[in-house]
């Protein structure tokens, strides 16, 4: 009896935790349609007394329903309100009296725009910022995720009817109080979605700042942070209409990337719409009515190519090209696309033919010169899929000529960087049986997944047979620099141009160091860098030691080749790093990253253990197509946000099983 009680319980629980990650999974497309969303912002003007006071917003003339009818009026999807500013709480929270509630006159702003965006059906999300405090050495400190906070997370979850999202100014976490606070919100609101802000790569979606947008697609949901303006008096402002048209073209670009974008609105101390924020709104609202089609709920473009003269979106079978870009030269756009059958193409002028699979259509200059951004739209009798790059012939995958799938992640705002989650190839291979799987003792027991053309497979690398790299003689190891400190975020380029006499830290210089490991006092933020040349003989594949405290990334002749945040609470860690060398002279460079610690240690040296292990996997049925798609990433870890920690891996394809 006791055993079927306990399996009838386990079976409830299987069921909750699917019927909790479809209504999650419900409201993740919901939050990707509607693509754009508006953050009211509050200034904080300073007393022109001179002693640095804040002058308090008169909250009595808050208008939730003008400000809410208005974000519609302009096609804004969703409304994020702060649920405190300064000291000030926007809401009736029991645990502080200093709140517009207790202030003035039983206002709950927080309830009224929940209210007002239910009545005009548009999507109400809370930002909950909660200070990062410092001890006397600047080092970050923070309190517990303690009864205080959940309480006032518990009200603003529970009290105001349906959040679709929420988001924090949290200081950083724990990956467990991560957890937690992500847990609880989705046990109290299954279907409010989750910022970044909760740390650790404990997130439904991405709001992403303009220093980590970098053009690409990434595997998790995103929206780019914009800013709209503050007030004349902050910094220059061009004017509405031009600038509305600039915001337009990032909003198509993000959306184009498959991203969101949200736009922010500032009120002044009488909480009213700053004028020209109001203008600028108005404008893109206008655009808005004319090609909302372009922009909610639309996909990411199916094209690899970037291009001059705009962006793409997509839906179905149609495509939308959005001329936010420059004018062809010739006047035209071409695009190859046999395997798809134009139906009719629409837009301001232009005109459209298919011919041998290639759309030629061409543009009058009129559709770039007006104040607007125009868009075309192309109806096709299929619908639109990803497009393929083209297959490359090689019988080894390996990091140099995967593609890249990212997503994002770190302890906080300060380490947040683009984390690679997968590998991705698309490859030619008329008869496909084997794969050999090539690794080091690095990645010896991490369990992996790949899943080629369509069919998931789950490997577990545990029973390679060692192998030694036969490194020629002539290699040789040159003298070792470093250069810092530099106050970085951990997101930074993938490409490094530096040399002896060309530093990477402004007002500073190479300094020649022992080789072997390092330890010296540092502050959070720091970045050093570690520079070293070795000489090679030939083309060969050799194993490095190379070790840091919270972060690490390493370029081999200034392209990153491994980057990733170490597991939290870790000062140190070694791991094994397979360097392809090319003939003559390579050279490394390796960043450390310090987010926490009172000293930051290192080493970079050659491993004295250089072995492969290979391994084979079989194919239950030999593959007899030409092109093929496979993509791997690691499995188990914390978050699948986290990086998949894969660099050194390298898959061997065999058309025969040995």
């Amino acid at each position: 009896m006791k055993i079927r009680i306990l399996s009838i319980f386990s079976l409830l629980l299987i069921y909750i935790n699917c019927v909790s990650a479809q209504v999650l999974e419900s409201a993740s497309k919901v939050w990707q349609d509607n693509k754009i969303a508006m953050k009211i912002n509050f200034l904080m003007p300073k007393d022109t007394k001179g002693d640095g006071a804040r002058i308090d917003f008169n909250y009595a003339k808050f208008n939730a329903d003008s400000i809410v009818a208005f974000a519609a009026k302009s096609g804004i999807r969703t409304i994020i309100s702060p649920a405190k500013i300064g000291n000030m709480y926007l809401f009736n929270t029991s645990t502080d009296n200093n709140s517009c509630y207790h202030k003035y006159n039983h206002r709950d702003i927080i309830k009224e725009l929940s209210m007002a965006c239910s009545k005009r059906k548009i999507q109400f999300g809370i930002y909950f910022p909660i200070s990062e405090k410092h001890d006397n050495n600047g080092y970050p400190t923070s309190e517990k995720l303690n009864g205080h906070i959940k309480k006032q997370i518990t009200e603003l979850i529970t009290k105001y009817g349906k959040i679709s999202e929420i988001s924090f100014d949290l200081g950083t976490r724990s990956p467990e109080e991560s957890k937690e606070l992500y847990s609880m919100i989705h046990k109290l609101q299954p279907d409010c979605m989750v910022s970044n802000d909760a740390g650790n790569g404990y997130y439904d979606f991405c709001n992403i700042l303009k220093y980590h947008f970098q053009k690409d697609f990434l595997e998790c949901n995103w929206r780019y942070d914009s800013s709209l303006s503050f007030h004349t008096s902050y910094f220059e402002t061009d004017n509405a209409q031009s600038d509305a048209k600039r915001i337009i073209q990032k909003m198509a670009e993000a959306v184009s990337y498959g991203g969101g974008f949200m736009l922010n609105m500032h009120l002044d101390k009488n909480c009213q719409i700053y004028a020209y924020d109001k203008e600028i709104i108005n404008n893109i609202g206008d655009w808005l009515k004319k090609n909302s089609f372009a922009i909610y709920g639309t996909s990411r473009t199916p094209f690899f190519d970037k291009f001059d003269w705009g962006t793409v979106t997509r839906k179905d079978n149609m495509l939308y090209f959005i001329l936010s870009g420059k004018y062809p030269k010739d006047g035209k756009i071409k695009m190859y696309m046999p395997e798809y059958e134009l139906e009719r193409a629409d837009g301001k002028l232009a005109t459209c033919i298919q011919k041998n699979g290639l759309i030629d259509i061409a543009i009058p200059a009129s559709a770039y010169k007006g104040k607007t951004i125009n868009v075309l739209t192309l109806k096709f009798k299929q619908d639109i899929l990803d497009q393929q790059p083209e297959a490359i012939r090689t019988i080894t995958l390996k990091q140099h000529n995967a593609i890249p799938l990212y997503s994002i992640s770190g302890f906080d705002f300060g380490s947040t960087y683009r984390s690679t989650v997968k590998y991705s190839w698309y490859f030619e291979q008329l008869m496909l049986k084997q794969l050999e799987l090539l690794y080091t003792e690095q990645e010896k027991g991490k369990k992996i997944e790949i899943v080629l053309d369509g069919k998931t497979y789950n490997v577990t690398l545990n029973n390679g047979k060692p192998s030694s790299l036969t490194a020629t003689d002539g290699i040789v190891w040159g003298k070792q620099y470093i250069c810092g400190p530099d106050e970085k975020m951990f997101h930074t380029p993938h490409t490094i141009m530096t040399d002896i006499k060309n530093p990477p830290v402004e007002n500073s210089a190479w300094k020649e160091i022992t080789i072997g490991k390092h330890t010296f006092d540092a502050k959070p933020k720091d970045t050093y860098y570690v520079m070293q040349n070795i000489e090679s003989p030939r083309e060969q594949n050799i194993i490095i030691d190379a070790g840091a405290g919270n972060g690490i990334e390493i370029y081999l002749n200034g392209k990153s080749i491994m980057k990733h945040l170490n597991p939290y609470g870790c000062k140190f860690r070694t791991e094994k790093v397979l360097l392809p060398l090319k003939k003559g002279n390579n050279q490394i460079v390796m960043r450390i990253y310090n987010r926490f610690e009172k000293n930051i240690s290192y080493i970079l040296c050659p491993s004295k253990e250089q072995t492969i292990y290979k391994q084979d996997f079989t194919l239950q049925e030999t593959s007899k197509k030409k092109n093929h798609k496979l993509t791997v990433r690691q499995t188990g870890l914390t978050s699948e946000n986290d990086d998949t920690e894969l660099s050194n891996l390298r898959i061997r394809l065999r058309r025969i099983a040995l």
